[in-house]
């Protein structure tokens, strides 16, 4: 009865609950608006991180490209350590060869196979430096070739051959070996040479030396003979 009578209640003031619920709907509905925007994840200030790979370490990723930079600085200290020289006269395999620096003339026959029976091997100086673009000739017994090896860059080769075959030095075109062939030149007065021909073009005469210092006039006398300029 009593549930019949609240009906009736409801039933003649139907309006003002309607009245009432509206708002009360409203509030509600307000505030499941205002706890969806505070447990939203904001998309405001935020930067994207690099992506990786399941299971991938960032730092294994960043220690990788330093080593493929630390291969190719490998590979280019090696390219300029090299030295590239024409190997050619009586040889197993006369042919271009590639080496290291600071590699001999005996390392060269190495990698050619060695020299021919019928090599001079008082035409070899097993212990000549070699030097980049150097052609080095291996005479064969009995030819009409200096004693001494050939070993000078390509385009200095005729002048330095023709040099020696007259037993004279070429001081214009002789390198550092050839120019320590002279009576009194070691090591640093060849450089000298060397030196004073980059920084004053060539000599005109063979007195000229006496410009280079350490060849005073007895050292001149001495080398009269032994020296000549094209």
């Amino acid at each position: 009865m009593q549930i019949e009578k609240l009906i009736e209640k409801i039933k003649h003031h139907r309006w003002l609950v309607i009245g009432l619920l509206i708002p009360i709907m409203v509030i509600a509905l307000l505030f499941v608006i205002l706890v969806k925007q505070d447990t939203a994840p904001s998309s405001v200030g935020l930067v994207s991180s690099p992506q990786h790979n399941a299971g991938e370490n960032p730092e294994k990723g960043v220690k990788k490209m330093a080593g493929n930079d630390k291969k190719t600085t490998d590979k280019e200290r090696e390219r300029k350590d090299r030295i590239t020289v024409d190997l050619k006269g009586a040889v197993k395999k006369p042919a271009v060869y590639t080496l290291k620096q600071d590699s001999r003339v005996n390392d060269l026959l190495l990698l050619a196979g060695g020299v021919t029976d019928q090599a001079d091997t008082k035409s070899i100086n097993l212990a000549q430096k070699l030097t980049d673009e150097q052609v080095i000739y291996v005479a064969s017994i009995g030819e009409d070739r200096p004693v001494e090896i050939v070993g000078t860059k390509a385009h200095d080769d005729v002048d330095s051959a023709a040099a020696q075959a007259t037993d004279k030095v070429n001081i214009n075109t002789a390198d550092l070996a050839q120019l320590q062939k002279l009576s009194g030149v070691g090591m640093k007065k060849a450089q000298d040479i060397i030196d004073y021909r980059e920084q004053n073009g060539k000599f005109n005469q063979p007195e000229d030396l006496g410009n280079v210092s350490g060849f005073g006039e007895k050292s001149l006398e001495k080398l009269k003979g032994s020296v000549a300029v094209d």
